[in-house]
């Protein structure tokens, strides 16, 4: 993780986190995989950053992955937590997707859960086993699968 530096999202950031994420965003969809609208809004990503709730992470000092990491609201996946943080949209830009980025951030919110004491939970969706793997292997505990409108979630937790 030497050459990785994960920081707050300013808004100069703004083009280079639209990039990473309409660029996974297009990934995904070739895939078939319908978890994120394309293109993104502009708003939205401005809105995250100014919340201070986006991260942008750098290596080698070029922009290559991103996420989000909030407060996290009682829900039913686990409900009688309420003091957990969010991770969301967590994008690494595909053409650097097998450098090993998508793993250091996970291992920056790990380490970012044992220095605060926060337990950190997200969620995915169920029918990407590939994905649901590589968390569980990458030291995530599954939660449980739960329905979302016509699909199901995979939520996961760190602590």
């Amino acid at each position: 993780m030497n050459n990785l530096i994960v920081r707050k999202a300013t808004a100069a950031d703004t083009e280079a986190v639209l990039d990473i994420l309409n660029s996974a965003t297009q990934k995904l969809l070739a895939k078939g995989v319908m978890q994120w609208e394309y293109p993104w809004d502009k708003n939205v990503v401005t809105d995250y950053i100014a919340k201070k709730e986006f991260y942008i992470a750098l290596y080698n000092s070029i922009p290559r992955g991103c996420f989000g990491l909030k407060s996290y609201v009682p829900n039913r996946f686990v409900p009688e937590d309420t003091s957990g943080e969010y991770w969301y949209h967590l994008a690494v830009h595909p053409d650097y997707d097998k450098a090993g980025i998508g793993y250091m951030l996970c291992q920056w919110v790990q380490d970012y859960s044992r220095k605060t004491g926060i337990t950190i939970y997200f969620d995915c969706w169920a029918g990407n086993n590939s994905l649901r793997n590589y968390y569980s292997f990458n030291g995530f505990e599954h939660i449980g699968d739960f329905p979302e409108e016509d699909y199901f979630v995979s939520a996961f937790r760190y602590r």
